[in-house]
């Protein structure tokens, strides 16, 4: 129901909070709105079967073709409909049960032609490596975590960093070069921080507020943290973010909220602060 479907007006209606409507021509709803759970047998099974004519599944590859799926289940009520699944996502072992639902491609859409179409970015990549990735990293005797423990005596390489352990230095050091980027660059330049877990992204998000006082001193929301624990506020973090006309926040950390994809039109920078092992993901 956002901006791109405004001009359907008053035929789109999203599904949510257990109400049914059934006067509209457009649909939009998340699997959890209208799944089964423990409160009721499942929202969609108040649309008789063949009340849809088109069914459009976006990120199909997340386990909605699963033969054991309760997606499987939704998809196969509407059978009667046409339906069509997309997915950035290519042919991969863990996501053959949607080739095998929906079949081949009808229609293939390449990362180049959406950047030559002027609808995906054009992108750089700028690499960065800390010294503890290039090295490895190993503590000296008897050093202590973040919380009083002994660090066991092991060599550390990047796969472990904010997961087996975790690295002020590291964390501070990328919040540095990202800021000093910005610095000859622009500092308002819409940036992403995908960080390794939630409590890294607070991590990332305290060192940049530090690195950045004399922004955070006349912009209190010039950099803030995207993730779950945030709920409401970080939405609405969100929204002030994807806003064209507000120049803060300036710079988000998350971890896996936002990978998912989001319409932020300015977005200049995005950062990668933690490993990325999926080549569509990285795109």
């Amino acid at each position: 129901k956002d901006k791109t479907f405004v001009p359907f007006g008053d035929a789109r209606h999203k599904i949510e909070n257990g109400e049914v409507v059934q006067s509209r021509e457009m649909y939009f709803a998340i699997y959890q709105a209208i799944a089964e759970d423990e409160r009721r047998p499942g929202l969609y099974r108040e649309f008789a079967p063949d009340f849809f004519d088109l069914v459009i599944i976006d990120e199909c590859h997340r386990g909605s073709a699963r033969a054991d799926s309760t997606w499987r289940e939704i998809l196969e009520y509407f059978e009667p409909a046409v339906q069509f699944g997309m997915t950035a996502t290519p042919l991969r072992d863990d996501n053959r049960d949607t080739y095998e639902y929906f079949g081949n491609p009808v229609y293939t859409y390449s990362l180049r032609q959406g950047i030559e179409d002027g609808f995906l970015a054009p992108y750089r990549v700028h690499r960065v490596i800390t010294t503890a990735d290039a090295a490895g990293w190993r503590p000296s005797k008897d050093e202590l975590d973040r919380f009083g423990r002994e660090i066991p005596d092991e060599e550390y390489q990047t796969k472990d960093f904010e997961r087996v352990v975790a690295l002020r230095a590291r964390t501070q050091a990328m919040a540095k070069h990202l800021s000093d980027f910005m610095r000859g660059t622009d500092r308002f330049a819409k940036t992403i921080v995908f960080c390794v877990d939630q409590e890294h992204a607070a991590e990332m998000r305290q060192a940049l507020v530090n690195l950045n006082a004399d922004l955070v001193k006349e912009y209190r929301d010039y950099v803030c943290r995207v993730t779950a624990d945030e709920g409401a506020i970080g939405l609405g973090h969100l929204a002030n973010f994807q806003d064209i006309d507000k120049p803060t926040p300036a710079i988000l950390t998350t971890s896996q909220l936002l990978s998912t994809g989001v319409d932020a039109e300015t977005v200049k920078n995005v950062v990668l602060a933690r490993v990325v092992g999926s080549r569509p993901e990285f795109k």
